[in-house]
């Protein structure tokens, strides 16, 4: 029988030059939730990202139980390569997780007709942000790490991945996503929120 999935975190620190980069945190989420991080610029939220996804060294637990598949991390750093086109992009990573997701659902899904022969160097910031999440419309895991997915992103694709995120978590998924934005929240379900600061 599958364990179902948890993270469970308790008095976590991690530090840069002997300093704690922010209070021990202690929390635990559950499938089918979100966890909404709020902080300030240069608060840690990246660097606990960076911890629940092992990239970094810290100090408490960070317990992970029922993890399918691998881990979707949308960071700041997107990973492209300026000179290809977004067709490129697409059929790359379509085939590094050797989906069985065609191309032409993926750029229906992302709006991407016109875009799809354009080189990703003339594409705007909020364009690239969208692109990276098509990274995770491919892989197939119940965990997704995300750090700020929503700047420089227009409201209609600002829409577009609010609900991917309500979907995954309706699909027994779970999410962690950090922000800077103040009054701005997730219409979802299951939401809980943790303030570092």
């Amino acid at each position: 029988m599958n364990k179902k999935l948890t993270l469970t975190v308790d008095k976590l620190t991690c530090k840069r030059n002997l300093i704690n980069i922010f209070n021990p945190l202690s929390f635990k989420l559950r499938e089918g939730q979100l966890l909404i991080v709020k902080g300030k610029n240069g608060t840690g939220k990246t660097s606990l990202m960076h911890c629940l996804a092992g990239l970094l060294s810290y100090e408490g637990i960070v317990k992970w139980e029922g993890v399918e598949g691998k881990l979707g991390y949308i960071g700041h750093k997107f990973g492209l390569k300026e000179h290809d086109t977004v067709y490129d992009y697409i059929k790359f990573w379509k085939e590094v997780y050797n989906s069985k997701i065609s191309i032409n659902e993926v750029v229906k899904f992302f709006s991407l007709f016109n875009l799809l022969f354009s080189p990703i160097a003339s594409l705007s910031f909020g364009q690239k942000k969208k692109l990276s999440f098509i990274r995770l419309y491919f892989l197939n895991s119940n965990i997704w790490l995300l750090d700020e997915p929503f700047s420089g992103m227009d409201e209609q694709n600002r829409e577009l991945i609010c609900g991917m995120i309500e979907s995954h978590i309706a699909n027994k998924g779970m999410a962690v996503l950090s922000t800077h934005e103040k009054g701005k929240t997730l219409n979802i379900k299951n939401t809980k929120e943790l303030v570092i600061e």
